[in-house]
């Protein structure tokens, strides 16, 4: 997906924005974030700048990577197959060896206001291609617009200062992700960290829904939206530590969670195409939600995160054409909630995480499972009848099997209707 792309869609969200947020509406936003892209804090110190970018390959440690102006010597990929120069880019964050095995030599994190509506940052990971040391994006040679896929299995991390940016929520295209929010010097740190993913993207919004939509292409990306809470235009709930991330592989519609206080009820929704180029394929996609425990507080007053798996209820409502099949999985550790969801079927899948009325501060456990996905009335054209689905991915009178994944050293095994890895994991 094209950056612009992605912040004409923000642009448009602005609009809508009021019902995402705690906050009074306000015709202006209050706090002011640099235009342009931000620069790198070593070559331009400022109150908002990138301080730091990594790379870490699953199994293995963290690589810290440099800028290099364009112009400037740097790493070189370690193929040039099936990659063109496209657009000009400023510089690139790259190390040694860090891109050996890629057809791309680093990475420009473009890290910068959303758009001059919301004071929101958007970030997006853009391989690079430099040839002679000038540095471009690195693009397929069919389209010197697209972008070529990143490493799905090496994680990327930023870590920007943000000056008096007050962090409500992260949302975005990016799985397995860690948020962490300091304060140095009284200037807001944000360092994050996560998996790029497989993107299927649409030429036209008209491609996002209905059953007959098809993706223009299929991108691995990362990028990913940082959202304040201490701005009209932007995502407050009283107490929260602004350590809540979602995301997903389905970039139509994307937008900031909404949080219903009197039900209790946290939610999230992105679309994508439901086939794939080929017109054929059905797109799968998955939400990936962490939450930390003090943000757990927050929402659900849930003061046992050990208990998330029986506490919290997740559903996924899709809407005509979608599927019921899905793999869930919650997990407390780490200082973090993490919700996984996987295996549904595009076009428009809602994720909903609410408190597990049977679920008390005692620990009382509910009687029934914690996932659940039906389809949504409101959303279908034309009546269907429900099912749901066990936490286990199954649904009634549907026959399952098994398959294995894996990542690195990890091996899981996934049951369900239609079977399908984590993101991150590869089938065996």
């Amino acid at each position: 997906m094209k950056i612009e792309r992605f912040t004409r869609a923000l642009t448009a969200l602005a609009i809508g924005l009021v019902a995402t947020t705690l906050s009074a509406p306000s015709a202006h936003a209050s706090l002011s974030i640099p235009k342009g892209p931000l620069a790198a804090c070593s070559a331009a110190s400022s109150d908002y700048c990138i301080e730091s970018v990594s790379l870490t390959p699953v199994g293995a440690k963290a690589i810290a990577l440099s800028w290099v102006a364009t112009g400037g010597a740097g790493a070189t990929a370690g193929n040039a197959n099936n990659v063109a120069a496209g657009k000009e880019l400023p510089g690139r964050w790259s190390a040694a060896d860090a891109f050996a095995a890629e057809n791309y030599d680093g990475l420009y994190l473009e890290a910068q206001n959303a758009n001059e509506f919301v004071p929101w940052i958007i970030i997006d990971a853009k391989p690079t291609y430099s040839p002679g040391n000038k540095v471009s994006l690195a693009a397929l040679p069919t389209s010197p617009t697209t972008p070529v896929n990143l490493n799905s299995e090496v994680a990327i991390g930023i870590k920007i200062r943000i000056s008096d940016f007050q962090v409500g929520v992260t949302f975005g295209v990016v799985t397995d992700a860690t948020v962490n929010i300091t304060t140095t010097d009284g200037k807001n740190v944000f360092e994050f960290s996560g998996y790029p993913v497989k993107v299927p993207t649409a030429k036209s919004s008209k491609d996002c829904t209905g059953d007959k939509g098809v993706a223009s292409t299929v991108v691995t990306q990362f990028q990913s939206v940082i959202v304040p809470s201490n701005d009209p235009m932007g995502f407050s709930i009283p107490g929260s530590a602004g350590k809540i991330y979602v995301g997903s592989n389905g970039i139509c519609k994307l937008s900031t969670p909404t949080w219903n206080a009197d039900k209790k009820a946290f939610s999230y929704k992105a679309s994508a195409p439901r086939l794939a180029p080929d017109g054929t394929t059905v797109n799968t996609g998955f939400y990936f939600a962490s939450i930390s425990y003090a943000d757990a507080i927050a929402l659900w007053n849930l003061t046992r995160p050990e208990d998330a798996a029986t506490a919290l209820v997740v559903s996924v409502r899709t809407g005509a054409g979608g599927s019921t099949a899905a793999l869930a999985n919650v997990s407390a550790k780490n200082g973090k909630i993490v919700i996984q969801v996987s295996g549904f079927e595009y076009p428009d899948p809602a994720l909903d995480i609410s408190l597990n009325p049977a679920y008390t501060d005692l620990g009382k456990p509910s009687s029934e499972g914690n996932m659940s996905v039906a389809a949504s009335e409101q959303q279908m054209s034309t009546p269907k009848k429900s099912t749901t689905a066990t936490s286990r991915g199954s649904v009634a009178k549907a026959k399952t099997t098994t398959i294995a994944c894996v990542k690195g050293k990890t091996t899981k095994k996934v049951t369900a209707v239609k079977p399908v890895c984590p993101a991150g994991f590869k089938k065996v």
